[in-house]
Order: C-alpha cells, then sequence, then structure tokens
C-alpha cells in the first residue's frame, strides 16, 4: 500500500503542471541592439523610429540585461506623444496568452500615460513623476488576453505626456506566451488519483489501528 501511495504521488506530481510557454516575442529583452536610434531587431517602431537605452544612463535599477526601451523617442523633435512599438505575433483564436512587461518611467517632471494595446484589447497606465531622474524601479505588469485572430498586433504607445517629454514610460522585459489549464482530461485524472490517494491513506490508518 505504502508503496502505491508513492506512485499516486508521482503520478499527481506531473498532472496539469505545462512546462513553461516559450515567448512568443522576438527580443523581447532588447538585448540584440545597443543602438540608441536603430529599431531594435524583432520589432518595429510606432512614430519616431528609436532604439535602446543602456541602464549606466543614470542610476536606473536594471530589470532585464543591459538595455531597456524608452516610449518617448531618442531626440524626437516634434515630442513623445504617439511614439511606441510593436511586434505582431502568430496566435491561436480562442486560446488565452498572458503578455507580462516591467514599467517604470524617466521620473523627472510632470507624468505620462502608456498605452498597452493586444489586437483590439486596450490597458492604460498612468505614471506621476517624483523627480528622482532614472532611480524609480521596475514593476512587473502582467495583461491577460484571448486571442480573436490567427495574428495578433502588441503595441505600447505614449499616449499622454504632461511635461513634453521628461517622465516618458520605460519598458522592458516583454513576454508574451500562451496560459494554458490542464485539459478537462488532466483534471479527471487528478481528481481520480486524488481519490485514490484518500483511500490509501484511510487504509494505512485503518490497518496501524488493527494492529496496534
Amino acid at each position: 500500500m505504502k508503496q502505491l501511495t508513492v506512485a499516486l504521488l508521482i503520478s499527481l506530481s506531473g498532472v496539469g503542471a505545462p512546462a513553461m510557454a516559450a515567448n512568443l516575442l522576438v527580443n523581447g529583452d532588447f538585448e540584440a541592439s545597443s543602438d540608441p536610434v536603430t529599431t531594435p531587431p524583432g520589432w518595429t517602431n510606432i512614430g519616431h523610429s528609436d532604439g535602446v537605452i543602456p541602464y549606466t544612463i543614470g542610476p536606473l535599477p536594471a530589470y532585464d540585461g543591459k538595455y531597456f526601451y524608452d516610449l518617448g523617442g531618442y531626440g524626437d523633435p516634434s515630442g513623445p506623444v504617439d511614439d511606441g512599438i510593436m511586434q505582431s505575433v502568430a496566435t491561436v483564436i480562442g486560446k488565452t496568452y498572458k503578455l507580462t512587461f516591467g514599467l517604470s518611467s524617466e521620473d523627472v517632471a510632470g507624468d505620462s500615460t502608456l498605452e498597452v494595446v493586444i489586437g483590439g484589447q486596450s490597458t492604460f497606465y498612468s505614471q506621476s513623476s517624483t523627480g528622482t531622474y532614472f532611480l524609480k524601479g521596475f514593476t512587473t505588469q502582467s495583461i491577460s488576453y484571448v486571442a480573436t485572430a490567427a495574428m495578433t498586433d502588441i503595441k505600447f504607445i505614449e499616449v499622454k505626456n504632461s511635461s513634453g517629454g521628461n517622465n516618458d514610460p520605460l519598458i522592458d522585459g516583454v513576454s508574451f506566451a500562451s496560459s494554458s489549464a490542464p485539459e478537462p482530461a488532466s483534471w479527471a485524472m487528478m481528481l481520480g488519483g486524488f481519490g485514490l490517494l484518500g483511500a490509501s491513506l484511510r487504509s494505512q490508518r485503518r490497518a496501524r489501528v488493527a494492529f496496534g
């Protein structure tokens, strides 16, 4: 009976626990380029052409690697509003995906708003400045999305900046991956296994009582 209990525990440990899904985005950590004015590989600029910025620009705590992306546009004379970056990925209609990314801001003056668009779904992030200048650490954000098309556009766009560009949103460590729940058959197997495990434990307890 003890062997059955151990076997069940080993079997159940792998049920409903799929391997980590692969990131569907190319160069989500922005490490494939070190140029501040060239579009990062895998991405398309929205508005002003822009590149990556190194963490050595200030005391900003690193989030993922050596480089991050500034939504305001490097040296954009027209202002940062409507600047951004995007990438398109293949998706399965009806399947659930999760977008995760690190978010910070230049934190110099004023406030700004970042719009994150996945397909036709928008999420807004507003950030106010504390005046610390590239010192505010990144926070991890996540958005769930159910695909409605075979290709999905993922966009990060700066839609507001009250200071004209002194508090641009910063992003890094961007990942878009499937977020699959266990299949119904896996749930049934897992529940049945727990039932057998419970019965096994009860039998062992009765045996110990019977034999002292």
